[in-house]
């Protein structure tokens, strides 16, 4: 009896210590692939995967229950990963050569999930708080995607297909959501949103549209849509509750809005 109920502290203590255990599965096949991996904490699980040649990948988790799966597949990608805290997950994917996933997350239950299909593109995220989503997808050629936020319970989402896009996001505050949507080349969307529950969407079709946009408050919606070439479009809101839609198709058109105070509207349509 003695040596049964030894037994079972001994499992119960095995089963303790393994759920514990961090976890690290990675693949390389290719050559001079390279792979760091440096997990500190409790039951962190790191998925990797290498296929190419000269592939980078270096990732940190400290805390519990932080989870990364990554792939690399081609040339010259690199992959750098940084998460600290509990249940932060990130997903990278990368097809093409020489891309760049850079991804820094401190808080709880963030995420983030990055996709690279072609060469030279560059995605980071960081995100300081709690619950915060970031996704960037980028599919052509030297396309660069920035994401930061700071708070909790904000969404940012990236889409850029072409070339030599640039997408840029910020979020500082709690519920805010920033959509970018770039289909052509050269296109530019710059967005900052200071306050808590802001809506901002920019969706460029097209090449050299440029859109931007600064929400300062709270519950201010901005919708930004551009259809051709050349395009500009600049909204400013300052203040709660205000609402700007604008729509532009085809070239050259401008756009410049300013918000300041509560519970402004302004509707732009604007074609050639």
């Amino acid at each position: 009896m003695k040596n049964f109920i030894t037994g079972v502290f001994t499992l119960m203590a095995m089963g303790f210590t393994f759920a514990q255990a961090n976890i690290d599965v990675t693949t390389q096949t290719g050559n001079w692939n390279v792979a760091t991996v440096d997990q500190t904490g409790l039951v962190n699980i790191n998925t990797l995967n290498q296929d190419g040649n000269r592939n980078t990948a270096d990732i940190d988790q400290v805390g519990a229950f932080n989870t990364n799966t990554a792939e690399s597949i081609g040339n010259r990608n690199s992959i750098d990963v940084d998460q600290l805290g509990l249940g932060n997950s990130n997903e990278v994917s990368q097809t093409g050569n020489r891309n760049s996933a850079t991804t820094w997350q401190v808080g709880l239950m963030n995420t983030t999930q990055q996709t690279q299909v072609g060469r030279r593109n560059e995605a980071s995220s960081i995100q300081l708080g709690s619950d915060n989503f970031a996704y960037q997808l980028q599919n052509g050629r030297r396309n660069e995607a920035s994401s930061i936020q700071l708070g909790d319970d904000n969404t940012d989402v990236q889409v850029q297909l072409g070339r030599r896009n640039e997408a840029t996001g910020v979020q500082i505050g709690d519920g805010n959501i920033l959509v970018q949507y770039q289909d052509g080349n050269d296109n530019v969307a710059m967005h900052g949103q200071v306050g808590d529950d802001n809506v901002a969407v920019s969706v460029q079709e097209g090449n050299d549209n440029t859109a931007m946009g600064l929400q300062w408050g709270s519950d201010n919606q901005l919708y930004q849509q551009q259809d051709g070439d050349n395009n500009t479009a600049i909204d400013l809101q300052m203040g709660d509750n205000n609402y700007a839609a604008i729509s532009q198709s085809g070239d050259s058109n401008i756009h410049l809005g300013a918000q300041i105070g509560n519970n402004n509207t302004i509707m732009v349509n604007q074609s050639n």
